[in-house]
């Protein structure tokens, strides 16, 4: 029981226009990665406003003298902190210290001078990605809608199988 010509088309038709949504979103959104990081809590500066957690108080305001700080165990706080982060291509967010907010930073900042060609490279081979899979979708489509004989039909479907093969489907 096999499939009409057609319906294949419709099918491989879908499906391509499924990875094409889901390759732009992955080119588009921050939410690549997304969990918690064990970050060192900073020292406290400042009056005391209450009982702070997400840093460390010292029991003294002359933070050059070591022998001051009121250590983590005497007060039974932790000296880390979870901080939320979310990061994708274009932007790693990343929660404040204070885990109010966040601050985000764009690729060219967060990657160093030495590594940013490689990253250009892979927002290049990203978009051709997606513009190769395009193209595999719009001659995928064209024979959806031909009404012509099956030749030409078939000729759209070597080409629309050609790039969805380059994009690397």
């Amino acid at each position: 029981m096999g499939m009409d010509r057609r319906r294949r088309a419709s099918l491989a038709l879908t499906l391509n226009f499924i990875a094409l949504t889901l390759a732009i979103s992955a080119l588009t959104t921050s939410y690549w990665c997304d969990g918690n990081r064990k970050v060192a809590k900073p020292f406290c500066t400042g009056p005391v406003t209450g009982k702070q957690t997400h840093c460390i108080r010292y029991n003294s305001s002359n933070i050059n003298d070591s022998r001051l700080i009121q250590y983590i165990w005497e007060t039974g706080e932790d000296k880390f902190v979870l901080r939320k982060f979310h990061t994708g291509i274009w932007f790693s967010c990343e929660q404040n210290v204070d885990l109010i907010g966040e601050k985000c930073r764009s690729f060219i900042n967060v990657a160093p001078p030495h590594e940013r060609g490689v990253l250009w490279l892979c927002i290049v081979a990203e978009c051709l990605y997606i513009l190769l899979l395009a193209t595999g979708g719009i001659l995928m489509s064209i024979e959806v809608c031909h009404f012509g004989n099956a030749i030409d039909g078939l000729k759209l479907n070597a080409f629309a199988a050609i790039f969805t093969v380059l994009s690397g489907n």
